[in-house]
């Protein structure tokens, strides 16, 4: 099934004023963008976006398999994204997870000791511990971060302390 990317773009913007006792004043202003395309050919042709997801302790780990989704179910079938369609991915192009803040959340925690870790972000048995209202993001560049279906593709989230509820979205292409 042929996929036409319409629009893609990234910005983050970091913004703020500190002054010091003595009067100095420090202005910082700075955007990151990018519209994700090379030659104006977007790099990216599928979009995972687990939104809202509740992640309980009770639960045990959310493994996502990165390559081609598992078991994970959007609502059109398990593998299958938002729009039906499979992963076969190759990349991941773009990676944020976010640990929402809500009453009384807990700590997110992306764990590379799972067997086959995708190791994009993490190296492998490595851990990232994200506290509630904290969140990541990252670009791979215009290349991408390499996915293998037999070595290189899990994803591993857990609530550390008390339930979570996530937000991870990923921009992928298939080649």
């Amino acid at each position: 099934m042929a996929v036409s990317v319409n629009l893609g773009s990234t910005s983050f913007n970091i913004g703020t004023e500190i002054a010091s006792g003595t009067g100095a004043v420090f202005l910082l202003s700075k955007s990151f963008v990018n519209d994700l395309s090379i030659a104006g050919s977007f790099n990216f042709d599928r979009v995972f976006a687990l939104q809202d997801y509740s992640l309980t302790v009770a639960a045990g780990n959310l493994d996502v398999d990165l390559f081609d989704l598992g078991s994970i179910d959007l609502g059109a079938g398990a593998g299958r994204d938002a729009l039906g369609l499979t992963h076969a991915n190759a990349k991941i192009h773009l990676l944020a997870i976010e640990n929402k803040s809500i009453p009384s959340g807990g700590t997110l925690r992306i764990d590379n000791s799972v067997a086959n870790a995708w190791t994009g972000l993490l190296p492998a048995a490595g851990t990232l511990d994200i506290p509630q209202g904290g969140f990541t993001v990252v670009q791979f560049g215009d290349t991408g971060s390499a996915v293998t279906d037999a070595s290189n593709h899990m994803l591993r989230l857990s609530a550390q302390t008390t339930d979570c509820e996530i937000n991870l979205i990923f921009l992928s292409s298939q080649s």
